[in-house]
């Protein structure tokens, strides 16, 4: 009966190791970006989990799809919504940041490539703590 005692705490200590272990990392999700012509802009979208007991911060984006790609806002001011780069963006600890259309988004710059449904690239994230996060991107009608 002892043995079985002790095993069964060993296997709940296990397991409770291992869920902690597996909630507690930042992750990016649903990434997607609209069609958008060569030349011109486009934007990409996600959502960033923080789990985590520490706040994050985005600091910065890559990608091989446009000639630049930066960090944007989109913030009514009176009666026009204009589009404010960002320097970072901070990731509350516990929380979420939602990139979507009218709010933050990574703003594709000087297209290098038409980006049609279906298609897919990559950006690469920066974070200050979780590091760099790379996603592929579906291109899709939203």
């Amino acid at each position: 009966m002892k043995r079985w005692l002790t095993l069964f705490v060993f296997s709940l200590f296990t397991l409770a190791l291992l869920s902690a272990c597996s909630a507690k990392e930042l992750t990016v999700r649903d990434a997607w970006s609209r069609p958008a012509a060569q030349g011109g802009n486009g934007a990409v979208f996600f959502v960033i989990d923080n789990p985590t007991a520490q706040d994050d911060i985005l600091m910065g984006v890559q990608t091989d799809i446009a000639m630049m790609a930066s960090l944007h806002r989109s913030i009514m001011n009176g009666d026009v919504m204009k589009m404010e780069p960002q320097e970072s963006v901070s990731v509350p600890a516990k929380g979420q940041v939602a990139f979507k259309p009218g709010d933050y988004h990574v703003m594709l710059m000087n297209l290098k490539q038409d980006l049609n449904v279906g298609d897919t690239f990559t950006i690469t994230l920066q974070f200050k703590n979780a590091g760099e996060i790379t996603l592929e991107v579906p291109v899709q009608e939203q």
